[in-house]
């Protein structure tokens, strides 16, 4: 009888398993693409972890040579913000890989649940903020050597506690987001929060109401002690002052929250690893002929100026846009951004000072906003995409009608923000808004001639019920995005200022709209070609919205 494989030893052959896929991954030019963009992402953000691992160490060494242990707790509410946060405002530059493919295989719950907690190292944030605790121990170390063994344990403690609760959020969101009933609620929540923040928080605090707002920010303040950072702050000053038992009281508490964590993040995965299979499907009982009647086509039969199939396909992308609450909350959140950044009791900032370049600003961050769908919008299909390559369409119809959904959606996002700036900052002019426009159509059509390209290249498959997972384009197709999204925010400014220096307005018209004409031209070369390209990457269709791995 063959002997079971212990623990450490399942987690080298999974580790294993990684590598060799990582190895094979790389015998395609795809792979190799992706690796190389992967490795300019991470060096991107080498800067944002040095530089702020520096900062954390200036700041902790001050801190700790003036004895103020309630500032080092500072830093970890820093730490701990980031942490949690930058994945979910990112939402992408992670690893893309779906944990529960693991319980494929034959592992052990020990295994299974140690190589979670592992997988959690993995993420940037995690990286980062593990490099930012270091930094910031080694600075107030050099303060106070003695106050050294106390930065070590609690950041190790906090760092424990860090990794339990971003995998207990992640799996526990995923299971809420798996049913629709739920995620509909948890982006009803989620848009409120930021509007709540966005609105009545600043009003709160202002000045005329800061004596009020006095009243719960007091109770807030001690509610925050009670927190993980504010407990390690309290363990530190403890430490200062030569409290050990202070000390360790506050460390404990911190390690009451990680293993309540920990706990939390045993429930989903026990579950998991029973077996659980969430679905949103139902069982509902049709009669023939009205199941023959739904089968008809009863939509935009067809455009006035395109073929039936474009029209199917826009309207299939708009019945997707309009229940997927991710996008359109990237869609709104312009303009709640706009309404924030200009309303009168709003913070003051260049937008407050400049508000004659509030349109034009609030337009590049829209086309930001929308990167994630025009450099990748074959995400939501999944495994239809099998039906779309089989369809007796051409694919540039596909591309085009999925195009002309976008360019919907943008159009009345422009016009929402224009309301927006109109309202808050006043109606811009007639100039602006134009020359806007022109700048606008020149940023559109070559986002969607690059992106059609990178989503057909480059695919990503993207679930409605997943929040932290496969939630952005893999690495080249987001250093694509980024690239794109630069070279067109760096030419527009240049025509901006070209056209300033020059006082002629009317140059940057003429540059923009010969601009926008070239893009049209180059989207209609590369519409085009979406054919041979689709035909070109068939497979690598099917094996990443499908997930058919078929090896190497």
């Amino acid at each position: 009888m063959s002997r079971v494989p212990s623990v450490r030893e399942q987690v080298r052959l999974i580790l294993l398993l990684r590598w060799q896929l990582f190895r094979n991954s790389l015998r395609t030019l795809r792979g190799r693409l992706n690796a190389v963009s992967r490795v300019l992402l991470w060096l991107m953000m080498a800067g944002l972890m040095f530089g702020g691992g520096v900062a954390m160490g200036v700041v902790a060494w001050q801190f700790a040579g003036r004895g103020q242990g309630a500032g080092l707790g500072g830093l970890f509410w820093v730490v701990l913000l980031f942490w949690q946060l930058y994945p979910l405002l990112s939402g992408a530059g992670g690893a893309q890989f779906d944990f529960s493919d693991l319980l494929r295989f034959p592992l052990r719950y020990a295994s299974f649940f140690g190589l979670s907690l592992a997988y959690g190292l993995f993420d940037p944030a995690a990286v980062i903020s593990i490099f930012w605790l270091i930094c910031l121990s080694a600075g107030a170390g050099a303060a106070r050597p003695a106050l050294l063994p106390w930065l070590l344990l609690a950041s190790l403690i906090f760092a424990v506690m860090n990794v339990a609760l971003a995998r207990a959020f992640a799996t526990w969101t995923d299971r809420w987001l798996a049913q629709r009933r739920t995620r509909e609620i948890f982006g009803l929540v989620f848009v409120l929060l930021i509007l709540t923040v966005n609105f009545l928080l600043p009003r709160l605090v202002s000045d005329e109401q800061f004596a009020g707002a006095a009243r719960w920010l007091g109770p807030l303040h001690a509610a925050a002690r009670t927190l993980p950072p504010g407990l390690v702050g309290a363990a530190l000053t403890g430490a200062l002052a030569g409290e050990a038992l202070r000390a360790l009281a506050g460390l404990a508490l911190v390690s009451v929250y990680a293993f309540g964590f920990l706990w939390l993040l045993h429930l989903r995965l026990a579950a998991q690893f029973r077996g659980e299979n969430l679905s949103e499907a139902r069982v509902v009982s049709v009669k023939p002929e009205r199941a023959a009647a739904e089968t008809e086509f009863r939509g935009l039969a067809s455009l006035p100026w395109r073929s039936t199939a474009v029209a199917a396909i826009f309207e299939r992308e708009a019945r997707y846009t309009l229940r997927n609450w991710q996008v359109l909350l990237q869609l709104l959140l312009p303009a709640f951004l706009v309404l924030f950044f200009l309303t009168d009791k709003g913070p003051t900032g260049f937008l407050a000072r400049h508000r004659a370049f509030a349109f034009p600003i609030a337009l590049a961050y829209l086309f930001l906003m929308e990167m994630n769908w025009f450099f990748n919008n074959l995400g939501y299909d999944g495994t239809g995409v099998r039906f779309l390559l089989m369809a007796p369409v051409k694919f540039r119809q596909v591309m085009l009608g999925k195009n002309l959904c976008q360019v919907a959606a943008t159009l009345l996002d422009i016009f929402l923000l224009w309301f927006c700036v109109r309202w808050t900052a006043g109606p811009p002019t007639w100039p602006v808004v134009g020359v806007s426009f022109l700048a606008a159509a020149y940023a559109l059509l070559t986002s969607l001639a690059i992106g059609n390209v990178i989503s057909l290249s480059f695919p990503n498959r993207m679930e409605f019920g997943n929040f932290r997972r496969r939630n952005g384009p893999p690495g080249m197709a987001m250093l694509a995005g980024f690239m794109t999204q630069g070279f067109l925010i760096a030419s527009s400014i240049i025509v901006f200022i070209v056209g300033d220096l020059a006082r002629r307005p009317a140059v940057v018209a003429w540059t923009f709209l010969a601009l926008a004409a070239l893009a049209f031209a180059g989207y209609a070369v590369s519409l085009s070609r979406m054919d041979a390209i689709a035909a070109k990457h068939r497979q690598g269709l099917m094996e990443e919205l499908c997930q058919e791995k078929t090896g190497s």
